[in-house]
């Protein structure tokens, strides 16, 4: 009887010492997450508060605050909003179907890959803003032009991530299934695509990250609506606090499009 209790206290013991750990852990983790936020939000407050900074040119926290209240109430911002959230989503989404499998297929095989990057090198140079009036011209003024638009801007930069990652995974694996019969497909099927799954997630989190800074560019002209059409349209009309709402929506959009990568990659490969 004994015995079994001196085996089970450090067992308990343990257990709070990694609640501890975790907790102090976490703790730590807010606060450094937290602290970017606290020093750009007092050097803000210090710099409009002190009249260090025209209000033109850097609006106070409070006049922000209180635009990104009036742009929700009574300008119908919601919509504007689900209209970015839509175009970014479908962008990403077309640009995910087609540069991941061809990304994972440049970096596995030597041929795709003589042939698809010296093009994807050229091309992921040119400056996205330049295809603005190409686009327009071609698709119009609706969703299509701008959807084209961030398509541009993370198609090409996802194929080089999805091949890195491929160049990744090892060559044993590869040999191993080919010394027991597996064809090119099965290669594919069976452990290119399992083994490259959770960097392909991180390679998404990034581009998605860069479709939302190419919203505003898609949107700077022949739109009607959006957050960067909101954020133009202000800054037509020196209506800098609201150009600074629709800054920090995009942000918390981004941020939460983020996360939700995060606790997908944490789920998914938690043993990773």
């Amino acid at each position: 009887m004994s015995s079994i209790v001196q085996t089970t206290k450090p067992a308990k013991g343990d257990a709070r010492h990694k609640d501890r750990t975790h907790s102090s852990e976490l703790f730590s983790r807010v606060a450094l997450g937290s602290a970017p936020f606290v020093l750009l939000g007092a050097a803000w407050l210090l710099a409009t508060e002190g009249h260090f900074v025209d209000p033109t040119f850097l609006p106070s926290m409070k006049s922000v605050a209180l635009s990104l209240f009036h742009v929700f109430t009574r300008d119908s911002y919601i919509a504007d909003v689900w209209t970015s959230v839509y175009r970014v989503m479908a962008a990403f989404i077309v640009s995910a179907i087609v540069a991941i499998p061809l990304g994972l297929l440049t970096g596995h095989k030597k041929a795709v890959a003589n042939t698809v990057e010296p093009f994807v090198g050229f091309v992921r140079y040119m400056p996205v803003p330049a295809f603005v009036p190409l686009c327009i011209l071609w698709f119009g003024i609706g969703d299509a032009a701008k959807i084209v638009v961030i398509f541009l801007g993370t198609f090409f930069q996802l194929i080089l991530l999805s091949a890195d990652v491929a160049r990744t995974v090892p060559k044993d694996y590869f040999e191993a299934a080919l010394t027991l019969g597996a064809s090119q497909w099965q290669l594919i099927r069976r452990i290119l695509w399992p083994a490259s799954l959770p960097g392909v997630v991180s390679a998404s989190r990034t581009a998605v990250g860069w479709a939302w800074t190419y919203l505003v560019v898609a949107e700077i002209a022949g739109a009607t609506s959006g957050i960067g059409f909101r954020i133009m349209q202000s800054q037509r009309y020196v209506e800098t606090p609201k150009v600074f709402a629709g800054i920090l929506v995009i942000g918390l959009l981004g941020m939460v499009t983020d996360l939700l990568f995060q606790v997908i990659q944490r789920l998914s490969f938690g043993w990773e």
